[in-house]
Parts: structure tokens; sequence; C-alpha cells
């Protein structure tokens, strides 16, 4: 290969990526990682567990208030986690 003909080494690991199918993990996993950010740091020290798979959004908190305000705010989070991760990723919210 001619260096004029060389890819960019994150062209070659991005289609990498999306041959093997761990793309969309990735992108699930960078959305998780703003959670903090959108929900503030009150909400965000309740949250007991996380976790994002094929666009469902599975959050368990200590407190039944906190819970209750995340199921009041359920729509303006997904709106906000999706802009944050820069694409439209979290479809739903189970609150446990």
């Amino acid at each position: 290969m001619d260096r004029k003909d060389a890819e960019p080494l994150s062209n070659v690991i991005r289609q990498y990526l999306r041959a093997i199918g761990a793309e969309a993990r990735i992108s699930e996993i960078r959305a998780m990682q703003k959670w903090d950010e959108v929900v503030g740091r009150v909400i965000s020290r309740d949250t007991v567990d996380i976790d994002l798979r094929q666009g469902v959004l599975t959050v368990k908190f200590k407190s039944p208030l906190i819970r209750n305000e995340i199921m009041a705010r359920r729509t303006e989070i997904i709106r906000k986690m999706n802009e944050a991760a820069g694409q439209a990723i979290v479809k739903v919210i189970n609150v446990k």
C-alpha cells in the first residue's frame, strides 16, 4: 500500500468495530457515562445501578422518591441523554 492510499487508523478501527458489532455497545457505554451530567449530583448519588442495552436504559435507585422523580421526568431525561450522547440511543427508561 502506498502512502497516498493509506487510510487513517481511526477509520480502520471504526470499520472493524462496526464489522464485529461492537460499535453500538460502545455508544451505549458512552451514553451511560453521561448519566451524572444529565441528572445531576443528587440523583446520581442515589443511583445504585445503570444499564443501557438496545435502547432500553434500566436504572435502579435507593430512594422511592428519586424513583418517582425519574418516572415523572422520563421524557426529558431521554431527550437530554440523547443530546449528550450525540445520537438517539435511549428510547425507553425502566426504573427499579
